[in-house]
């Protein structure tokens, strides 16, 4: 049997190592390096496999299945040849958080617990260290859409919302990808889901469904059927999103055995993942955060609603996903100043116009510059793109690590004024 691996980014270059570990004939090839590469492969091999970044609309993806090649992606790959149990964490947003605190809970009481999938390490890293354990993986539509016989023992689909429409061909196909990730399991696994929204509801699996609508949430705890579970007020990751992001790992470490008073401080001493509402301090009468990991409308929502007795000036913008910007608007009764940057700047400007005043800016370092010389007393500046970063920055990480930079060289300039 032979493979061709397609995008040789960090999941592709796991994906030819295990392969190559296992013995297995292996093609490699990049749109980057030599785009038609796999035209003159594609008929040597059996398998086709690929990174999350090749869209259902690439050329080879169409040809491939048009010659009746198999076509998955490296979580398929990895799962293959894994041994142990998976619990596939997904969502439109809070699936990053929700996968690292299941994993700082379930590896402080399981034993061989391994953290990976669309957050750090790639599954076929994780597979080449070790076939067995408790794979504790992020799962991106990207990554469900290539999925065959994948079946975790535990899933947790935990939002949902309009996103990704620059790669998938409609919400239908986005919302199927998520639903693949559940599709094998059995009567004996477990699945957790959000479903205070009627596309996580419905969601097709034969799982023993948990329904966060058995939940009772107030500020003082959060219950499931009589048992405590956790206090949000003593939660350090704000907003009601993170609240529900907990209360999934804390159902989770309960199917394992483990006891809210043994996981509870776990969940305490959380501070929260970079570039998530992410706390930059107090600079010249402002108390900075930075979401740049907020790639979507949804996540800008959850961001303005942590922040509910605030005045916001926010940073909104970046590439275009197709996202529609007019659904944020109820959420904006609080920001005093919204500075629009990158490739949807004219867009979200005319979305939120005639609702709070909308300032183009051609840069971050510009809005950020423009956000303290409006600043008020007592106000807070968010920076929440709602888009991805590849007009402006490589990643997220990029564009967050840029603000982070720019807010430093802000506290330098206070500092000076001071002395």
């Amino acid at each position: 049997m032979s493979f061709l691996v397609w995008g040789l980014g960090k999941s592709g270059k796991a994906a030819v190592k295990l392969l190559k570990k296992k013995g297995y004939k292996v093609y490699t090839g990049d749109d980057k390096e030599n785009p038609q590469l796999w035209k003159e492969v594609l008929n040597e091999v059996d398998t086709v496999v690929l990174s999350p970044g090749v869209p259902p609309s690439h050329p080879l993806w169409r040809e491939a299945e048009k010659l009746g090649k198999e076509v998955i992606g490296e979580t398929e790959l990895a799962y293959r040849f894994f041994k142990g149990k998976v619990i596939a964490i997904t969502g439109t947003d809070g699936k990053s958080t929700t996968t690292r605190l299941t994993y700082l809970i379930l590896k402080e009481f399981l034993p061989k617990v391994h953290e990976g999938g669309n957050i750090g390490r790639p599954f076929s890293d994780i597979v080449l260290d070790s076939e067995d354990g408790f794979a504790v993986l992020e799962i991106s539509s990207f990554q469900g859409k290539t999925l065959k016989i994948f079946r975790p023992q535990l899933g947790a689909f935990v939002s949902f919302a309009r996103d990704h429409l620059d790669w998938h061909p409609n919400m239908e196909d986005y919302l199927r990808s998520k639903y693949k990730i559940f599709q094998n399991q059995k009567p004996e696994d477990i699945l957790i889901l959000n479903d205070s929204l009627e596309e996580i509801k419905r969601t097709p699996s034969e799982a023993q469904k948990i329904l966060l609508s058995e939940l009772k949430i107030s500020e003082e705890a959060v219950y499931y059927r009589g048992k405590k579970l956790f206090s949000p007020k003593h939660l350090k990751i704000k907003g009601f999103h993170n609240v529900i992001n907990a209360s999934v790992v804390s159902l989770i470490a309960l199917n394992f055995g483990i006891e809210p008073t043994d996981f509870e401080e776990i969940l305490y001493e959380f501070r929260g993942l970079p570039y998530r509402l992410e706390y930059l301090g107090k600079v010249k009468d402002l108390e900075v955060y930075n979401d740049a990991k907020s790639t979507t409308v949804n996540a800008l929502i959850s961001a303005l609603r942590s922040f509910p007795d605030r005045r916001i000036i926010l940073i909104v913008g970046g590439k275009d996903k197709g996202d529609d910007f007019s659904v944020a608007v109820p959420y904006l009764k609080n920001v005093k100043l919204v500075l629009a940057i990158g490739e949807t700047k004219e867009k979200i400007k005319e979305s939120f116009k005639d609702f709070v005043e909308v300032i183009t800016c051609g840069s971050l370092e510009e809005a950020v510059n423009k956000a303290f010389e409006r600043r008020g007393q007592g106000e807070i500046l968010l920076f929440s793109p709602a888009c991805s970063s590849f007009d402006m920055f490589r990643n997220y990480v990029e564009r967050g690590e840029k603000f982070k930079e720019l807010i430093e060289k802000k506290k330098k300039e206070e500092l000076h004024t001071e002395v």
